[in-house]
């Protein structure tokens, strides 16, 4: 069953809410405000200031190391990046990576959340993967916990395949967490948040700058109590983390980073799936684990580095970084689901924590110079990562059950474990070179050449040790300073996993999946910079498993394709108000490719659009400042979601959606103490949606509820 995808029109007329509320500000052209704390890189109090015509757009950065390896202006990086800064979640009060990112139409949601607790989450339709896709501070983090925002300052996405800047991994892009930095002056902050789902949330963060300027250090302290509209979906969180920086000399600065994160919270699935396709939409509050399924997660990480700078043009820089997460679970599930709702629940037990330990290192050589006419800005250098899993799980029935008549069931013994020993090391090698030829014409030559190695301590007949080297080639031209085009190409890589079970290879490695993009884009400011807008236009292929009808033997022999077109366009229309609109058209194709499917065997998916790929999304945001009460600001966001199909076979799909999100910020001073109070209202239409879920034909599958109607109140002291 295939549900009928709808137009997102009843938030159109609301869109005009958050735009709408800017009409007052066409007449004046300058203003009072007040500036916020969280924009200004130092942290330091908020101050009166007038508006002129070349203030920056609120919630932009200008610089970014996330596609290159030094840090590079925006306009004149020739890669789709997008910065979401610390302005952007303060403001929107963004608890977690998921809603910091819902702000980008090229990130789409993939599968629910609630079952390890861990968000997946798509770049151009290709999945993030949990391993090797997210960083912090560009060194590998591994997601197979909740990852924390408490102390980040920005959340960084690089769009495409990305082999160039981090080696082995999906082609839809990489994602980085950027931590804070200590301030010049000393900064205290408190922050306090409750919501209408019954979160309270609190925030000690510290920093300052000692020692004629030679020691600073940043200190965040984190707790929270939180609920879910989903029935027993709570849970609570404690983190803390150190940032230190000592410049022992002019030129060299050692820096280190501490962190920890323990995470309590129960499991939540929202309506069923029968195997044929027909939903129990039991109500948005209803959870379909038992009260006893839960996940305790615990991280911590840790990260060490020193820049020096050999002279004005050469710089070193290397870095190191350690993390052990563990994750323990008891969770419920239903499987072979009937019309009726008669189902059998199954559990997911873990015998005692699975554990992951992951260690980074990255070091660069960064300099310029010129040959005849032409200047050089090279890099070379390394990178390592490394990571261990370990964990024994079992997975035995807890009973028959129905979701109109449920009944709690206790937890089940343990049934027979099934260990899970992992091992993965990764090397690489690269070189860029940015080559100026003149003022308008500029090239980027870049190579990597990467090694993986898998080891299996339990079997080692899956051992795989695989290298291959990618390359990237970028021609710019900026006719003028305010317009930046570029045409690129980037190859990506990823280890490819094994073959499906009933192929004549079952289990075996399939090697290096890879993947190219070509990617046109144009970059412009305008106007004194009051106004940015970015355009690309992409296609990637990559490879995709095919049996071969006569050897039954499967391997990289088939063709995913991926076409699309992201804009965005973002200014300070008037001193008062600044709005943006960011969108993407995806057209997603599997071109040649077969799949197992059990029940089915092997399937043709030629011509099939993949599972969790929406084909747009599109994003707006305004922010309105009120001359007439200084301090006073009122934002609104809407976001439009195509719908996306839930199983590899086009069998069963989620509507499309709309939401709108409306809020207000104040700020003020009182007694030598900066205030700011935050007021957001998230899906003030309280629309009724599926953001996704998962749907296994023949089996079962579960659906995802968005949030309904909800609101924030903040309070942040800074003194």
């Amino acid at each position: 069953m295939i549900p009928k995808r709808t137009n997102p029109s009843p938030a159109t007329t609301v869109v005009l809410l958050g735009y709408g509320l800017a009409a007052s500000g066409f007449a004046a052209t300058t203003s009072a405000e007040v500036v916020p704390a969280e924009s200004d890189p130092n942290h330091r109090l908020a101050e009166i200031v007038v508006t002129a015509n070349n203030e920056p757009i609120l919630y932009q950065a200008k610089i970014s190391s996330a596609a290159l390896f030094t840090d590079t202006p925006l306009i004149e990086t020739p890669f789709s990046v997008n910065v979401y800064t610390e302005a952007l979640i303060e403001d929107q009060r963004a608890f977690t990576l998921k809603e910091v990112l819902e702000n980008d139409p090229s990130v789409a949601v993939q599968m629910p959340g609630g079952f390890y607790g861990v968000q997946n989450l798509a770049l151009r339709g290709f999945q993030v993967d949990n391993f090797s896709g997210y960083r912090i501070d560009g060194l590998p983090t591994i997601q197979t916990v909740s990852p924390y925002l408490d102390d980040k300052s920005r959340v960084e996405v690089l769009k495409g395949p990305a082999a160039l800047r981090y080696g082995f991994m999906p082609p839809g892009g990489a994602i980085n967490l950027v931590r804070k930095r200590p301030t010049l002056d000393l900064s205290t902050s408190l922050q306090f948040d409750v919501d209408t789902f019954g979160r309270m949330y609190s925030q000690m963060d510290v920093s300052d700058t000692v020692a004629s300027g030679k020691f600073g250090y940043r200190l965040v302290l984190a707790g929270e109590e939180f609920d879910s509209f989903y029935d027993n979906a709570g849970g609570d969180r404690q983190m803390g983390s150190l940032f230190t920086e000592w410049k022992q000399t002019e030129a060299l600065t050692i820096w280190s980073a501490i962190g920890a994160q323990h995470l309590n919270r129960n499991g939540y699935y929202g309506p069923m799936i029968s195997g044929n396709g027909l939903v129990f939409d039991t109500g948005i509050k209803t959870n379909i684990m038992q009260d006893w399924a839960r996940n305790e997660q615990e991280i911590f990480d840790s990260a060490i580095g020193a820049d020096l700078e050999i002279n004005e043009d050469w710089k070193l820089r290397t870095s190191f970084s350690y993390q052990d997460s563990s994750r323990e679970s008891q969770l419920s599930y239903p499987y072979e689901v009937l019309d009726n709702g008669d189902h059998t629940e199954g559990a997911l037990l873990t015998h005692g924590p699975f554990e992951w330990e992951a260690w980074g290192g990255h070091i660069h050589l960064e300099g310029k110079f010129n040959t005849g006419s032409l200047e050089h800005e090279i890099v070379v250098g390394a990178q390592y990562r490394d990571y261990d899993s370990y964990g024994v799980r079992s997975f035995p029935d807890v009973g028959p059950n129905n979701p109109f008549t449920p009944r709690p069931l206790p937890i089940p013994g343990p049934g027979g474990p099934r260990a899970i020993d992992f091992e993965y090391a990764e090397l690489g090698f690269f070189a860029t070179d940015t080559i100026k030829f003149s003022e308008q014409w500029s090239a980027l030559l870049g190579g990597r050449f990467g090694r993986y190695e898998n080891t299996y301590p339990t079997d080692p007949a899956s051992n795989d040790k695989v290298d291959d080297w990618s390359p990237t080639l970028a021609l710019m031209y900026a006719p003028i300073e305010e317009v930046h085009t570029y045409v690129t190409y980037t190859n990506g890589l990823q280890d490819g996993g094994f073959a499906s079970r009933t192929a004549a290879n079952a289990f075996e490695p399939l090697g290096v999946q890879e993947s190219e993009q070509i990617e046109l884009g144009v970059k412009t400011e305008w106007c004194d910079g009051r106004f940015q807008s970015e355009l690309a236009v992409f296609q990637i292929e990559r490879d995709a498993a095919l049996f071969d009808p006569v050897t039954n033997v499967e391997g990289f022999n088939g063709l995913q394709r991926h076409r699309g077109v992201e804009l965005a366009l973002r200014g300070r229309i008037t001193e008062q108000w600044q709005a943006g609109i960011a969108a993407m058209l995806l057209d997603a194709e599997i071109v040649e490719a077969t799949a197992f499917i059990p029940g089915s065997g092997v399937v043709s998916l030629d011509g099939m659009t993949p599972q969790y790929v929406p084909e747009y999304q599109v994003n707006l945001w305004s922010v309105l400042d009120i001359p007439q009460v200084p301090g006073l600001a009122l934002t609104a966001g809407v976001r439009f979601v195509d719908g996306q199909y839930l199983d590899q076979t086009e069998q069963f799909a989620t509507d499309s959606y709309s939401v709108v999100d409306v809020g207000a910020r104040y700020q003020f001073n009182a007694a030598d103490t900066h205030w700011t109070l935050r007021l957001n209202i998230q899906n003030l239409l309280d629309q009724r949606y599926y953001e996704s879920g998962e749907f296994y034909p023949g089996d079962a599958g579960y659906l995802a509820y968005g949030a309904p109607i909800g609101a924030n109140f903040s309070v942040k002291v800074d003194f």
